[in-house]
């Protein structure tokens, strides 16, 4: 005796019909189980292939293979019966046993339906049988009466059929009737009982004669599915056809239902894996699509609520574009996930503030248009600060500072240029008056709004004129991890570093349209662009992603939400993945793809519900040089597992100061003790204290050689003097 393989069902699709689950198990015996104790229902069969039959057969059928105990397998009533009727398109989908659940809710019991193939030879022999049976009961009255009355009388008789409307003769024909339609159906049938077991087996047996005519009944000793699955096999009972066996097919009210999508996939030939196509947007078909990595020039987008699986999906894209096209690949990240597919890749993994690399952000390699790069770095500051409506005044105090700055260098210094912002502003929305100064309220704003780009100086990776060549760690590719970077400040290192992506980008020629060249990722790309659609960084940011395909440069966005990316950026990419999208969202997401047009409702019920790693794509497939759009499908995006443990992060060491000396003395040489004085470093007091007995004091935590301003107090306020000192140094000051 063989162990079944007991199957849950878990889900059913929402176009399920009973017929398709028979279709699918034809010429194999299962079990329908009812366990009504917990109302969970389970598909019981010996044949090996049973998951494979009814899960291909079936898109939305979801099967977990389960080690559930079958409860109340005992006190047996054993069932056999016809049901009326013929398998008729109307009564195809009502299922004889719809109550069940409700009616037997918590009872210690179970009810298994057999359904077990016969011989389609048997059949000829049980169908004589029945017609010989009904050909026998055609039995006749006839009955005579006068009539008396008038001028005559007369006389007259009725014949009475007794067995013709009788309910035997209902049940004959019946039997006739499915008999009759066994040959319609490619002679396919199954014999049918019905199992009643547990604390409720009788009332249980009573529910099932109210549904079928049961022609046989009797109790059984029977003690595990096993040997009822045998018994059922072997034992005899009237044939169903299979329409009709299948109105006995009922599920619980606790599997769920998955809702299908129509549409098709058209194999691709591309070289980079995205996912598995799923037939009906939910069950495997096991058939890779696959894209051309040129395609990735027109733009991606990757949107889905968070725990969706999009970072991953991003990552083996990214993955299968470095393989395929060894193509550059640039990751600008918020968080570390990226960094051991970086190392995987042989990227450069730099981690901000935790690394020793130092590197000028604001420096504009040779080869680069200088003009070019100042403006576009002018705008993304201005487009990545918190500033509002004051975003143009401080592009125009950047445009004005940087035109200073870099007219005589490609890499000024990070504190320098920081001072000719700081006087920009004050020439434009200010006035110094003495030490201090005074903002209106443009210039208030725009200071507060360039508070995080200060900070960020203090740091001693981002503080030095030298520092790494962009185009060098590109040519390699770079993941960007800005883990430890404050929320704050995140927003401006995605502008300075996607500054020098776009400047590379710009270096480019114009003969890439069919080519990969680089491909650039960007990690909650909200935090530089917005959904502000007329926004200076999203209109520039609309212009590049046309101009992108000609230089062969790919873009990938990700979000949580699509309503963080601006529906114009959104139109120009060509190539989505829609992940779980929130239910505000969905009707925006749907109308982005191209599904057809009257499925709009059951795709954004679908695209609330995908379950993680699930998402719709739109997609382009290329054709004899063609590029086509096609229509949507949802596939199982494919996810980057790293091929290696997680390594221990570099970290940076303690910070390369020095101490520093300041003496201070008279014109004469003279020492001039405790002498109050304070440093300041890019605006900041970063020092406070006075000189001991010979004129001297030591400050400890300097970046060394950074110029830091040193301010010596008089007596009065006006006696206030300012000088410049080096970090790590020893700084005499005559007064």
């Amino acid at each position: 005796m063989k162990s079944l393989i007991q199957l849950e069902v878990v889900a059913i699709p929402s176009d399920f019909s009973q017929r398709k689950l028979v279709d699918s198990m034809l010429g194999a015996q299962f079990l329908l189980c009812h366990s009504l104790r917990d109302s969970r229902t389970f598909i019981l069969s010996d044949v090996e292939e049973a998951w494979s039959r009814l899960g291909l057969g079936i898109p939305g059928l979801k099967l977990v293979r389960s080690g559930h105990v079958i409860p109340g397998l005992t006190n047996f009533v054993y069932m056999t019966g016809v049901i009326g009727g013929t398998s008729d398109k109307k009564d195809e989908n009502v299922s004889v046993l719809k109550d069940v659940y409700d009616i037997f809710k918590g009872s210690d019991s179970t009810l298994l339906v057999s359904f077990a193939p016969i011989d389609p030879s048997a059949v000829k022999e049980v169908r004589r049988r029945v017609e010989d049976a009904a050909s026998k009961k055609r039995l006749r009255l006839t009955k005579s009466f006068s009539s008396k009355g008038g001028a005559s009388n007369s006389s007259d008789s009725v014949q009475m059929e007794l067995f013709y409307g009788s309910g035997e003769q209902r049940l004959l024909l019946s039997l006739i009737g499915m008999l009759n339609d066994i040959p319609l159906n490619n002679r396919a049938c199954y014999k049918v009982a019905f199992i009643a077991s547990g604390t409720s087996a009788d009332k249980i047996a009573d529910y099932v004669k109210s549904r079928v005519l049961i022609l046989e009944e009797r109790h059984l000793n029977e003690t595990t599915a096993e040997r009822l699955y045998d018994f059922t096999r072997k034992s005899d009972a009237v044939p169903f056809p299979y329409g009709i066996a299948s109105r006995l097919i009922e599920f619980s009210g606790t599997v769920g239902t998955e809702m299908l999508i129509g549409g098709s996939y058209r194999h691709t030939a591309g070289t980079i894996e995205v996912g598995e196509y799923l037939t009906g947007s939910v069950s495997a078909s096991h058939e890779k699509v696959r894209l051309e990595g040129s395609v990735f020039n027109l733009g991606t987008v990757i949107s889905g609520v968070p725990g969706t699986g999009k970072t991953t999906a991003a990552m083996n894209l990214m993955s299968g574009i470095r393989k395929a096209s060894g193509s550059r690949i640039v990751v600008i990240s918020p968080t570390g996930e990226w960094n051991l597919l970086g190392r995987e890749l042989g990227a450069r993994v730099i981690r901000l503030y935790s690394s020793e690399e130092r590197f000028n952000l604001f420096r504009c390699d040779s080869g680069i248009n200088i003009e070019k790069f100042y403006e576009n770095l002018a705008m993304l500051l201005a487009s990545a600060s918190n500033v509002g409506p004051y975003k143009n005044s401080m592009e125009k105090s950047l445009l004005y500072a940087f035109q200073k700055a870099y007219s005589s260098t490609r890499a000024p210094d990070p504190v320098g240029l920081y001072a000719e912002i700081e006087n920009a502003v004050v020439e434009q929305h200010g006035k110094r008056i003495g030490q201090s100064i005074s903002y209106t309220k443009h210039g208030e704003n725009i200071m507060a709004g360039l508070e995080s780009l200060r900070l960020m100086l203090f740091k001693e990776q981002f503080a030095y004129r030298e520092g790494i060549n962009f185009a060098e760690i590109m040519d390699h590719g770079v993941v960007f991890d800005l883990s430890e970077v404050s929320n704050n400040m995140k927003p401006f290192f995605y502008a300075l570093l996607l500054n020098q992506v776009y400047s590379i980008a710009d270096s480019f020629d114009e003969m890439g349209n069919d080519s990969l060249r680089l491909a650039v990722c960007l990690e909650e790309s909200q935090l530089v662009f917005g959904n502000e659609d007329m926004s200076a960084a999203t209109m520039d940011l609309k212009q590049r992603i046309q101009d992108f395909r000609k230089r062969g440069v790919g873009l990938i966005l990700i979000a949580h939400s699509i309503a963080e990316i601006s529906i114009g950026v959104r139109r120009l990419c060509q190539t989505k993945m829609y992940f779980r999208q929130s239910s505000d969202t969905a009707k925006a997401a749907c109308s982005d793809l191209l599904f057809n047009s009257g499925d709009e409702d059951a795709i954004r019920d679908k695209l609330k519900s995908l379950p993680q790693g699930v998402c719709a794509l739109s997609y382009i497939d290329i054709e004899d040089t063609m590029r086509i759009p096609r229509k949507s499908i949802f596939i199982k995006a494919s996810q980057y597992i790293p091929a290696v443990q997680k390594a221990e992060e570099p970290r940076m060491t303690d910070r390369h100061t020095a101490d520093t000396a300041v003496t201070i003395t008279d014109s004469e040489s003279k020492p001039k003790p405790h002498a109050r004085v304070a440093v300041l470093y890019v605006g900041e007091i970063v020092y406070r204290g006075e000189t001991d007995d010979s004129g001297r004091a030591e400050i400890h935590g300097l970046l060394p050689d950074r110029p830091y301003k040193l301010h010596v107090y008089g007596a009065k306020k006006k006696d206030l003097k300012a000088f410049r000192i080096f970090g790590g140094r020893s700084n005499p000051i005559i007064i």
